[in-house]
């Protein structure tokens, strides 16, 4: 989705500042950290985000939606590339 950028729980926005592309990335982020283990060894506790912050909400919104996906395939999400088969 070219121009697009992704929060997870919202629709795809146009990009409008700093802000919003770092919630974009800090979504796509959550997905590979979640992506890239299993649930015990990437916890959604270890989100890097200042606690009540957007991007602290969007990182939480792509390690829940990774997570969701345990076992099976996660493709592209929004404006986030492929990240292929998650681990329990």
């Amino acid at each position: 989705m070219s121009g697009k950028l992704c929060f997870g729980a919202t629709a795809p926005q146009n990009n409008a500042g700093a802000g919003r592309i770092r919630t974009s990335n800090a979504f796509c982020e959550g997905i590979n950290y979640r992506a890239s283990g299993t649930a015990v060894a990437k916890p959604a506790a270890d989100n890097p985000h200042e606690s009540g912050s957007d991007a602290r909400n969007a990182w939480d919104d792509g390690w829940d939606l990774a997570n969701a996906a345990t076992g099976g395939t996660l493709g592209a999400q929004g404006c986030c590339a492929p990240t292929g088969t998650i681990s329990a």
